[in-house]
């Protein structure tokens, strides 16, 4: 019998005790975390490691996105290769996508998942997303060059962060965003959606039956 792929994206070394603690927790629901640090990607010697992280996620049936205040290694070209931006651009809204964005390995994790219509289920850390709405409405004035992010670890980085919150955000469907403070916030939410999922799939199921 097969066994459920969860995909974990974020940045590792300051997310890594929620990571951690995320995998507990798939691993009890009998499912299959997939973590980088962890070696459950393949990294085929023949291309680059960003690369493996991406074919990876196409083999995986859920992706979980931690979004914090790091913005993570900045993404390859053979990567950035990989992923369809017009396809995509069909599923986000127009313009968000824009040329000028500077993509992490983790955000190119993510388009991914979204290419392929893979679930994607969103987490911010509170003080982010905080943050992001204050990034919404200052960005086109002059004075957001002026304004420090406390959220975030690098300013210069701060742009990019809110950006991405904004194509998660403006997908036409599956953009669902939860706040969080604490790894339990993600824990209490997955058991939540997870089952209702589940339990909408079976009454969907019943009701087809019924038609015929």
């Amino acid at each position: 019998m097969s066994t459920l792929k969860v995909f974990i994206s974020s940045t590792c070394y300051d997310l890594n005790t929620v990571r951690d603690g995320l995998r507990r927790f798939i691993n009890n629901l009998g499912y299959e975390p997939v973590m980088s640090e962890y070696a459950d990607v393949l990294y085929d010697p023949r291309i680059h490691t960003h690369s493996s992280c991406l074919e990876e996620v196409k083999n995986c049936d859920i992706l979980v996105l931690i979004i914090g205040g790091r913005f993570g290694g900045k993404a390859i070209g053979e990567a950035l290769s990989m992923v369809d931006f017009d396809k995509l651009n069909e599923k986000i809204k127009t313009g968000v996508l824009s040329d000028d964005m500077n993509f992490s390995i983790t955000h190119l994790e993510v388009l991914k998942a979204i290419e392929y219509g893979i679930p994607v289920y969103t987490f911010i850390q509170e003080d982010v997303l905080n943050d992001h709405k204050i990034y919404e409405k200052n960005k086109r004035k002059p004075i957001i060059s002026e304004i420090e992010f406390p959220s975030i670890e690098k300013q210069e980085t701060a742009k990019y962060i809110f950006e991405f919150i904004n194509v998660v955000r403006l997908r036409n469907y599956g953009n669902n965003i939860f706040p969080f403070r604490k790894e339990a916030d993600i824990e209490d939410i997955l058991k939540k959606q997870w089952a209702s999922y589940f339990q909408k799939l079976i009454k969907e199921q019943s009701s087809n039956k019924g038609e015929k």
